[in-house]
């Protein structure tokens, strides 16, 4: 065998993973040191941890965007939100709550929430979370959508059960009188894109305009203003 062909036969270094940024703010050190500890063993995710204070600068700092894990009461989960609002190195949020379907509100979502989960989750559950919400899905607790879900329930016609948390999301959207190239916009998906959800959920809510979707969506509890 000559040298060229033992070269062809060597194996090729597999490129590695790109790891995750995770930023952990929480209401207390120990919660903090726990989280932080949740994740560590995963190597495919660089976990550091701020206070509330320092937020906005540890993450003008960032040379990378970063998933940031919100574990605080309500009042000071909203305040982390205002601070978060905006800054280009913050790649999704997720928030851990006592009360997740309070936390998965329309503000939230506005603010970049893409996981809810609650404040007793798991290693497994947290870090399945972080990984969605970095791929731009969503991840919640089933008790995210509870007060939904009983909505629908009542609703005779069933059509409401079938919207995806996506169309859920453009129809909070639609409430604030927003255009399907604003919409697009807030999303970073192509109008024509938003145009084939609205349509969608005119569709499975049976209603004839987006005015009539959106009362809909508020009567039934899918939307909260």
């Amino acid at each position: 065998m000559t040298v060229a062909e033992r070269r062809r036969l060597r194996p090729v270094p597999r490129e590695r993973e790109r790891s995750s940024a995770v930023l952990v703010v929480a209401g207390s050190e120990l919660t903090a040191a726990r989280i932080e500890a949740m994740l560590r063993g995963r190597s495919d995710l660089r976990v550091s941890v701020s206070g509330l204070t320092e937020l906005a600068r540890r993450l003008d700092d960032r040379a990378a965007a970063a998933v940031v894990v919100l574990a605080l009461p309500s009042d000071a989960a909203a305040r982390a939100l205002e601070v978060l609002r905006g800054l280009p190195s913050v790649e999704a949020v997720v928030l851990l709550s006592s009360d997740p379907a309070a936390a998965w509100t329309a503000q939230a979502r506005r603010l970049g929430v893409r996981a809810v989960l609650r404040d007793d989750a798991t290693a497994e559950e947290l870090a399945g979370a972080i990984v969605a919400a970095r791929a731009g899905l969503v991840a919640l607790h089933p008790d995210a959508l509870k007060r939904s879900a009983e909505a629908r329930a009542a609703e005779p016609h069933g059509g409401a059960a079938a919207l995806t948390p996506r169309e859920l999301e453009i129809l909070e959207m639609m409430a604030q009188g927003m255009s399907n190239r604003s919409i697009a916009g807030g999303l970073g998906i192509s109008s024509q894109t938003v145009k084939f959800h609205v349509a969608s959920i005119l569709a499975k809510l049976g209603a004839a305009s987006r005015t009539e979707a959106v009362t809909f969506g508020v009567r039934h509890g899918l939307i909260a203003l």
